[in-house]
């Protein structure tokens, strides 16, 4: 897991108890040993310490344990690809997946023995024949409306994986290129994070409105404007 962890100092320490913290110690061996452990406060100065493992034995809390740092939070390892750029066949690595030609070519991409579901959108859709000049684009930092292909429905499988994507615990991951060229080759998509299905309108084709999990920055919403 990635750990977002928060140092702890003389300005900050205040009281850890119920809370995570990064410990370092010495093992018998003499080596550094860095540990994550709940605090539970016993009294009289007194901390156990507990493992999220329950196979591992509660601990008391010494001197010579140095308390370096609390847990902020666990950080989902593709939010680090939030906002950066990625060519069509790099995308399926991101979420170790591969690449297959025939289904990443579509905007709606639902892999086999995958939960999750990817939408490749491209904003500008001139040079596309007017069945596949779908309507996309962001309302706002937080809402993007999208349109699906013209044979989804409500009540198709497709449709059903957008509307139920929360019930059935499946991410909609958001990529966006403003156009489809750039300096004459594929352009590159731009991850804009996770999507909360909201309502829709219509369908073959389906008007969906996403809530983005990470707003946009102004200067990505002005730059995906058309």
């Amino acid at each position: 897991d990635y750990l977002l962890l928060e140092l702890i100092t003389p300005d900050n320490a205040g009281s850890n108890d119920g809370k995570t913290i990064a410990i370092e110690r010495q093992d018998v061996t003499g080596d550094d040993q860095y540990l994550l452990r709940d605090v539970k406060k016993l009294g009289d100065n007194q901390y156990q310490l507990i493992a999220q493992n329950a196979e591992y034995e509660p601990m008391m809390a010494t001197d010579e344990m140095n308390t370096f740092a609390r847990l902020r939070q666990i950080v989902d390892p593709v939010d680090l690809y939030l906002h950066q750029s990625f060519m069509r066949e790099e995308i399926p690595g991101l979420f170790d997946l591969e690449f297959n030609t025939g289904l990443w070519q579509s905007g709606h991409v639902c892999p086999k023995n995958c939960r999750d579901q990817f939408l490749l959108v491209t904003l500008n859709k001139q040079g596309k024949i007017k069945d596949h000049q779908y309507h996309d684009y962001f309302i706002d930092q937080e809402n993007f409306r999208w349109q699906s292909q013209k044979s989804s429905s409500p009540s198709g499988s497709k449709g059903k994986a957008i509307i139920n994507h929360a019930t059935n615990e499946s991410w909609v991951h958001l990529f966006v290129r403003k156009n489809k060229l750039e300096a004459k080759k594929g352009a590159p998509f731009i991850y804009c994070g996770k999507l909360k299905y909201l309502r829709h309108k219509g369908e073959k084709p389906m008007n969906v409105e996403w809530l983005l999990e990470k707003p946009l920055g102004e200067e990505l919403l002005e730059y995906f404007s058309l």
